[in-house]
């Protein structure tokens, strides 16, 4: 299994939760990856804007654990916040280097690693909310991951007769440094701060456990097994009600 981002927030708590289970990782981001030198695991620092990196990677991983089976981009950022109007265009465009570039190159890398196996395996990019509506100072991001469910659903279309599946995933919100950055954010940058903040007050959040479970339905468990190529997980608060 392949986690890109995986240097804190979701990609961290996912790598910890599953490199418990016994799964074998390949855990890369630009800075270092909290399980780097754990048994089972090679971690790389890697920029998921430089598609070269990111294929070199992948090659490491397979000469290291054989085959990858689950591939989860999850790398991502959230500036430049604030009024389109203001943002550096040299920020918009760092933002979707990652966000998006870095999807569409893990996503690309993955394909052809599978086609040399003879296809099949699971794609899971990580999505968010901020794709299905906008949010006024949110425009990279919310561009970003819209751009992310378009992309998924192409690659599900060209992939299929080689039994690749792909899935867009938005998590939910979960409490990372994301969150805490989002929470700080100035009223006039992002006017829809205060839902995030009662989000904290309520402790309204899915926990990384939980939505580590759900990717893992989604990849190998056929009984929950989504038709959708973009979904979102439920509230954890609901879904174990």
């Amino acid at each position: 299994m392949v986690i890109t981002g995986a240097s804190r927030g979701i990609g961290a708590g996912l790598a910890a939760d599953f490199h418990a289970r016994g799964i074998r990782l390949g855990v890369c981001a630009r800075g270092p990856c909290p399980l780097a030198g754990a048994p089972r695991v090679l971690a790389r620092s890697v920029d998921v804007a430089d598609p070269a990196a990111v294929e070199q990677f992948a090659a490491e991983v397979a000469v290291e654990f054989g085959a990858i089976d689950l591939w989860i981009n999850n790398a991502g950022v959230l500036a430049p916040v604030g009024p389109l109007r203001e943002i550096d265009p040299a920020a918009f465009h760092a933002h979707v280097a990652v966000n998006l570039h870095g999807v569409f190159h893990g996503s690309r890398t993955f394909a052809r690693h599978r086609r040399l196996q003879g296809g099949g395996g699971v794609l899971i990019n990580v999505s968010s909310g901020a794709a299905w509506h906008g949010y006024s100072g949110w425009s990279p991001y919310c561009a970003s991951k819209a751009g992310v469910d378009r992309l998924s659903e192409c690659l599900a279309l060209e992939e299929a007769a080689v039994g690749l599946r792909v899935h867009a995933v938005a998590p939910g919100v979960i409490d990372t440094a994301m969150q805490e950055l989002i929470r700080a954010s100035n009223p006039a940058d992002f006017p829809d701060v205060g839902k995030f903040l009662e989000m904290k007050a309520l402790g309204s959040f899915n926990s990384i456990p939980f939505v580590a479970q759900k990717f893992l339905e989604i990849a190998f468990d056929g009984d929950q097994r989504p038709a959708e190529v973009v979904l979102r997980l439920p509230m954890e608060s609901e879904a174990m009600s």
